[in-house]
């Protein structure tokens, strides 16, 4: 069989949807003996394309990097290149993102979630407008549909009018080579300096938006928990700045406890597992979430973690992390308070964590996407 795979719309190694890509890449090249394309910008080969790999990197300029340029490529390009290469099915990891219109051979796209759905503001007009009346159609167009949690299949059946039996769930997984327990004064000394933390702190890791990704709801609330136990903790927010961010950073700056809150800018996936590890307490309170991969991330750290009880996040967490409203700032502070004062509460969380991590893997994830990808083949 031969695959077609893109891996534009990923970000280029600073979204979710980018370490999906990385992740599924990496055990592709294990799992499958088919012969495998990747398309992918020149300047991410690092990111993308490993050395040594069976798949073969097929580079294209930077000028296509822009969104309107990069849709083009998908509505003009695309075909020519499916044809010239003879594929079997054509795999969109980033289908929620950037799909064709037509393609000569079967496709495959994973749509991670329709957030912009659930949450006002996210997104301009041009973008609201491309994905709330052009995706639904380009959505409707794939052969079989891949998506990472029950609730976003609801919204793809709902939203998009996809037949649920063309819908298939493969949740994420955790590389547990790379996100495992380790000696919190160990990841403090790697990491610290360089972030200006220390410990005890709360983290929250996510790109700084405003308002999806709920920072200053956050910072309500640890401001709250600061006034009523006088814990000396930090509040490390970890992540590259987005949409709305200077929203964000006004409210860290007005609140009583602005000299307690680090903002790191954008750490490299090298130091998110020591960014957990050297923490007291991962907090994730998002408004939506396709899936939400830091808190499994988190969880399988060890560390305990509280988060949101809204979209895929009660899928993801189970009973391993205590859930709260996340418009609520008296909630979400009511939830980290326990984990925080009390030894045998942090002990029973991290316990469940790592037991709730480990049932997610990306081994498992990737053979059922190739087993996807063969059945849209031979629906060719």
């Amino acid at each position: 069989m031969r695959i077609g795979m893109t891996t534009f719309g990923g970000d280029g190694g600073k979204s979710g949807i980018s370490q999906y890509i990385i992740n599924l890449l990496n055990q592709f090249n294990g799992l499958s003996s088919n012969e495998m394309d990747l398309f992918l910008y020149d300047s991410e080969r690092q990111i993308f394309a490993q050395e040594g790999s069976a798949i073969a990197a097929l580079p294209f300029s930077d000028r296509w990097r822009s969104p309107l340029m990069n849709i083009a490529w998908h509505q003009l390009s695309l075909q020519s290149w499916c044809r010239r290469r003879d594929y079997d099915v054509m795999f969109l990891p980033a289908g929620n993102r950037r799909l064709p219109a037509t393609c000569p051979c079967p496709t495959v796209g994973t749509v991670h979630d329709f957030s912009s759905l659930h949450v006002s503001g996210k997104y301009d007009w041009a973008r609201l407008f491309y994905i709330k009346q052009v995706l639904p159609r380009l959505v409707r167009r794939l052969t079989r549909v891949l998506t990472v949690s029950e609730s976003s299949k609801r919204d793809i059946v709902q939203y998009a009018g996809v037949p649920e039996e063309r819908v298939t769930v493969t949740p994420l997984g955790v590389d547990h080579s790379t996100f495992h327990p380790r000696d919190p004064e160990e990841s403090i000394g790697r990491i610290g300096k360089r972030y200006k933390i220390d410990r005890p702190y709360i983290l929250y890791v996510s790109r700084i938006e405003h308002p999806g990704k709920n920072h200053i709801k956050l910072i309500e609330a640890f401001e709250i928990l600061k006034k009523r136990s006088g814990l000396p903790h930090q509040l490390v927010l970890a992540g590259s700045d987005w949409n709305g961010a200077e929203h964000v950073h006004l409210a860290a700056e007005r609140t009583s406890c602005a000299k307690d809150i680090v903002f790191t800018g954008f750490a490299p996936a090298s130091d998110v597992p020591d960014l957990y590890c050297a923490s007291d307490l991962f907090v994730f309170p998002s408004l939506y979430e396709g899936f939400g991969l830091p808190v499994l991330e988190a969880m399988a750290c060890g560390i305990p973690t509280a988060c949101s009880n809204v979209s895929s996040l009660p899928e993801v967490a189970g009973d391993a992390a205590p859930q709260f409203n996340p418009h609520d700032a008296e909630e979400i502070a009511a939830a980290m308070e326990p984990i925080l004062t009390d030894a045998a509460v942090h002990h029973d969380f991290s316990r469940r964590g790592v037991e709730q991590a480990g049932r997610f893997t990306w081994e498992a994830t990737a053979k059922q996407t190739l087993e996807v990808i063969q059945s849209a083949a031979n629906e060719g």
